[in-house]
């Protein structure tokens, strides 16, 4: 199952959970490039259809003409620090690919970085879907610290807590932000990592995803779909220094949908870029063909008005994964479990192994 379809169950089922027992028929939801079908209420596909199609609903196909080239060269991040089968690995990250440079023991789920490259963080299950976090730094060379364990217990989310899109560090490695659903309740959780303090967000119905933090070390980004029969997703941006606990008290940057002459689609996930007036986000097209196939791309958006504007790049597939480094420059991709990267206007594969559960840099 691809992330997207992923990503869409999640929301199904956080919709569905807020639902009368008894009153929904099953309705089958057709599977991707030959995979298991999984099933979703009718009534609750129904209200979120327009979530699902929003790349057809926008008027189109993304647009193919873009760039999908070698990558400039060997610029950028040195390492990354991979999540493989379950293990975290630290590789050297080259013009030419990927090279193993050194393990870790334990087995962990996520990985994110900080915005110095060198500082980065692991979520690994404690138990059942309860998560502990783990920090460790990287050497100059590559060569990693032992994780030590990040204070203040474990957080427990129902779904989607331990995938990548749902877990970010800030840029000064002060905060850990997940977010996923907690008793069929969409949340937003904020964990200091020096002192394990904690502030969490809630709202009724639907389902939260893809947290990224602003350079100002205080806002968070995230998508939301609300539940019942409107739900639409939409950008959302969080002041966590403010009072309160209401997930919604933050505001919509834009629908997470994009029209245009340049590029139309849904945002199945995005990050704010280190230059606080820019969004990065992979862009799902019109599916089509008998498999539900779509065109994918990695686009640049305005924070100020949620526009289009830059750089459009081609992706070969769904990765609903986009990861940045500290500058901003160059973004990691997962396309079903076979890393790449975007330098500038191009898109090459870091390897060919399709083992790989997450990476930062």
């Amino acid at each position: 199952m691809t992330r997207t379809e992923d990503r869409l169950r999640d929301a199904f089922g956080a919709a569905a959970r807020s639902m009368p027992n008894g009153s929904l028929d099953p309705l089958t939801v057709p599977s991707r490039r030959r995979r298991r079908p999984w099933t979703v209420p009718a009534a609750v596909a129904a209200g979120l259809a327009a979530v699902v199609i929003g790349g057809t609903a926008v008027g189109g196909a993304i647009p193919r003409a873009v760039h999908s080239g070698p990558a400039a060269g060997a610029a950028g991040p040195r390492h990354v620090l991979a999540i493989r089968d379950g293990r975290a690995v630290v590789e050297n990250a080259t013009a030419q690919g990927l090279t193993k440079a050194a393990s870790l023991g334990g087995r962990y789920e996520a990985v994110v970085a900080t915005g110095d490259g060198r500082t980065f963080f692991l979520a690994g299950k404690a138990s059942g879907a309860s998560y502990a976090f783990y920090r460790l730094t990287l050497a100059a060379d590559g060569t990693p610290s032992a994780p030590e364990r990040v204070p203040g217990g474990t957080v427990r989310l129902d779904s989607g807590f331990g995938k990548p899109e749902n877990l970010a560090a800030s840029p000064d490695g002060s905060r850990l932000a997940v977010v996923g659903t907690a008793g069929g309740r969409p949340e937003a959780v904020v964990i200091d990592v020096r002192t394990g303090g904690r502030r969490t967000w809630s709202t009724s119905g639907g389902s939260v995803t893809s947290a990224t933090w602003a350079p100002d070390n205080r806002t968070l980004g995230f998508v939301h779909t609300p539940g019942g029969p409107s739900g639409r997703a939409v950008l959302r941006l969080l002041d966590t220094g403010r009072p309160g606990t209401d997930l919604l008290s933050s505001r919509v940057l834009r629908p997470a949908e994009v029209t245009g002459t340049r590029v139309n689609g849904l945002i199945n996930v995005f990050v704010l870029n280190p230059d606080g007036r820019t969004a990065t986000a992979q862009l799902q097209g019109a599916k089509h063909g008998p498999d539900d196939d779509a065109s994918f791309v990695l686009a640049t958006l305005s924070t100020a008005d949620g526009r289009p504007t830059g750089r459009v790049v081609r992706l070969p597939g769904d990765s609903f994964f986009v990861k940045s480094d500290g500058s901003g420059a160059h973004f990691l991709q997962l396309v079903d479990g076979r890393p790449g990267r975007v330098d500038g206007d191009a898109f090459a594969w870091l390897s060919r192994a399709a083992d790989y559960d997450d990476l930062a840099w």
